[in-house]
């Protein structure tokens, strides 16, 4: 398995824009001003950290793009990269509040349509990562991750994967997050802001809001030393997992296992661990889950753990927050000294704390943990640039993963459901859900709930169990932001001291993942992509995954309802009410006839590229290599009439020409309706091409076993 490094750094940050006014800034903190797009007089706290960028200003229309584009720029001049230039290079953009910026632009029922060629990039979630691939010419892997404030060391662990891979040799991981009066209401709704940021000191909760861009350049060792860049740091692995406890409570076990899973992935021993950087908001109870969480992982050594958390400096910049922490990660990890904790004396922290900025530790591993809203969790180890990456044997076998189980739920009343072991069998016993132990679910979380309810009704005590312990991977175009618009408008005719705090913790795109991570007691790995594609996505990487040796089992699902798509461009198809879960298990294990195997998959760069046919074609013929499918099974959202044209003639065998509705789930039911033909015996191969508008197109390839 491929030894991945860090290359390059970018930063724009409340300090400043670079990464070294950033690591410089850490060092004494700054002062906090008010909001400049919004006013706080009626609030109880009115300060934040906004960035500070030369010729852009918050509240301009591109501004996310701006700090981002400005961030990425840096990271890849580091690297030695030419960005005008010829590279091979994925994008994975972590996000929760990007497109928010201008909502009454979203929101105003007298604004005509959106223009797709203009609006698209400020006011969708996905719309940065889309422009910033353009503009630098990244053409490999892309996806947007929102996994609230846990959201870029989920974007870390893609790309990591990404590389392993060898799907690309290269990638720019990067978040960006924007200070906007709905997020800042939210967040003093629940009563979490204050007017310093003191992280573990029981004294001083709260925490400011900040706003700002990170990137890091990762790339595949060889790769990098082909061309001459040198590595800052290694990345030595990764863990995820799920609280299943409560959306806006951590919990310690959910980030013990994190913790002990990115441990795992590395091959390393706790007491291998010199630094930690923590999440460390200064909430009273994410603060004490943490802390109690360190204690139970890395308490047991023989040397001190420094520990530091650097929103006591910047603030807490939602999801780019992780970014932040891997960027003074790599640092240390080069020979920087370890940020100090302002404020805090060093009794209050889970660790031993610097005594001053100039105190340095030897460069060694440090783990740096994020989490969010829903209980979800991401942990990076990073270790100093010289240390060999030791690989964990894949348990699956290499490029195979069974589909065994597939669910719709299209309306509360009715949930259809299929078995791919058996075409005709009849879902069982399905789980109620148990709502009760859900923050309100609204109609996709139950949409979602009662689909992953009729898998694991169909699934029996043994595959649900692997199920609930190794993941649940989503995606959504709209998440639940129904709530984000309700919010708004609270704001808007009654200010922002009325706001639902309830309405805030469930505004998140990640919400109905979370929620029914909670109801199902799913405690693994749970990420939530965005986009129109983004349901494929969450497929492709749990089969990754299990072709890793990751998980052996992986839920993959695909959720969305109208009344959370608060923009629309010219065009656009209406959004069903849907959900569509399937289930992903190990092809290592024995598998019966009959039985669907993932085979292979290639992801492309949106469908906008002028290249667009040449690209498809060329993904399906690689994936032709061992046999050729009979059947392509064509959806043209993301195509022109002259383009699908092109292709289906370029195709020179049978190919079934669909076209998916708006939303994150309706493509996912064209993989369904695929595999339908497969376990029907109507053919015994089929490659799948998804694209959509303003989305990464798919290809895979499925076939029907026989052990005959």
């Amino acid at each position: 398995m491929n030894q991945i490094v860090v290359t390059g750094m970018g930063a724009v940050s409340p300090f400043g824009e670079g990464v070294k006014v950033f690591l410089d800034g850490l060092k004494t903190g700054r002062t906090t001003e008010r909001p400049s797009v919004f006013s706080v007089a009626d609030y109880r706290v009115q300060d934040v950290y906004h960035a500070q960028l030369s010729g852009t200003s918050p509240g301009d229309r591109y501004f996310p793009e701006a700090l981002a584009d400005r961030a990425l720029l840096e990271a890849l001049t580091q690297a030695g990269v030419n960005p005008s230039g010829e590279f091979r290079c994925g994008l994975a953009l972590a996000s929760t509040s990007a497109g928010w910026h201008l909502p009454g632009e979203a929101l105003d029922p007298c604004r005509p349509p959106l223009d797709p060629q203009h609006d698209v990039a400020a006011l969708t979630k996905e719309g940065p990562a889309l422009a910033l691939a353009e503009r630098r010419h990244l053409d490999g892997p892309q996806c947007t991750l929102s996994s609230a404030c846990a959201s870029s060391t989920g974007a870390i662990a893609w790309a990591t994967e990404r590389i392993r891979r060898g799907e690309v040799p290269m990638m720019a991981v990067g978040a960006v997050d924007i200070i906007t009066e709905v997020v800042f209401a939210g967040f003093h709704a629940m009563r979490l802001l204050s007017s310093q940021t003191r992280p573990f000191d029981p004294h001083h909760p709260g925490f400011v809001l900040a706003e700002g861009a990170a990137f890091l350049i990762l790339e595949d060792i060889e790769h990098a030393r082909n061309r001459g860049a040198g590595p800052l740091a290694t990345i030595a692995g990764w863990g995820g997992s799920s609280d299943a406890s409560h959306m806006t409570t951590p919990s310690s076990d959910g980030i013990a296992r994190s913790l002990r899973a990115a441990l795992a992935d590395a091959l390393y021993a706790p007491e291998e661990v010199v630094a930690y950087h923590a999440h460390g908001t200064g909430s009273a109870a994410s603060d004490a889950a943490e802390s109690e969480a360190v204690t139970q992982v890395l308490n047991e050594r023989t040397h001190p753990l420094q520990v530091t958390a650097i929103k006591s400096g910047c603030g807490h910049t939602e999801g780019a927050a992780g970014l932040f922490s891997m960027i003074a990660a790599v640092d240390i990890a080069s020979g920087g000294p370890v940020p100090p904790v302002l404020g805090v004396p060093r009794s209050a922290l889970p660790g031993q704390l610097p005594q001053d900025a100039s105190t340095s530790t030897a460069p060694g591993p440090a783990l740096v943990h994020a989490s969010g809203f829903g209980g979800v969790n991401c942990t990076v180890l990073v270790d100093r640039p010289e240390k060999a990456y030791s690989a964990v044997a894949p348990t699956g076998r290499a490029g195979l993963t069974v589909v065994r189980l597939a669910a719709r739920a299209m309306a509360l009343d009715k949930v259809s459901t299929i078995s791919f072991a058996d075409a005709s069998a009849e879902c069982g016993q399905t789980p109620d859900p148990d709502w009760r132990r859900a923050l309100q679910p609204d109609r996709v979380t139950r949409l979602l709930g009662h689909a992953i309810g009729a898998v694991l009704g169909l699934a029996g005590p043994e595959l649900s169990g692997r199920l609930r312990a190794d993941g649940l991977l989503t995606g959504t175009a709209y998440g639940a932001q129904a709530h984000h618009g309700r919010m708004y408008e609270t704001i808007r005719t009654l200010g922002g001291r009325s706001v639902d705090p309830l309405d805030f913790a469930r505004s998140t795109f990640n919400t109905p993942a979370s929620q029914c991570a909670i109801i199902h007691g799913v405690t693994g790995r749970v990420e939530s992509f965005v986009g129109a594609t983004a349901g494929v996505e969450a497929l492709l990487t749990g089969a990754d995954l299990i072709t890793a040796g990751r998980a052996r089992s992986v839920l993959a699902a695909g959720c969305d309802a109208p009344e959370n798509r608060l923009w629309r461009t010219s065009g656009d198809p209406r959004v069903p009410d849907a959900a569509t879960v399937l289930v992903l298990d190990d092809a290592s294990e024995g598998t019966e006839d009959g039985a669907i195997e993932l085979v292979g998959h290639r992801r492309l760069a949106p469908t906008s590229r002028g290249r667009t046919t040449e690209a498809l074609r060329a993904a399906v013929d690689q994936l032709d290599r061992r046999s050729r499918a009979e059947l392509v099974w064509l959806d043209r959202a993301g195509l022109t009439p002259e383009e699908e044209s092109t292709l289906v003639a370029a195709m020179a065998r049978p190919c079934r020409v669909v076209e998916s509705l708006a939303g994150a789930a309706s493509p996912l039911d064209q993989h369904i309706d695929a595999l339908t033909s497969l376990m029907e015996g109507e053919v015994s191969s089929v490659t799948v091409i998804t694209t959509a508008r303003h989305a990464p197109a798919t290809v895979v390839r499925y076939e029907r076993m026989s052990h005959g």
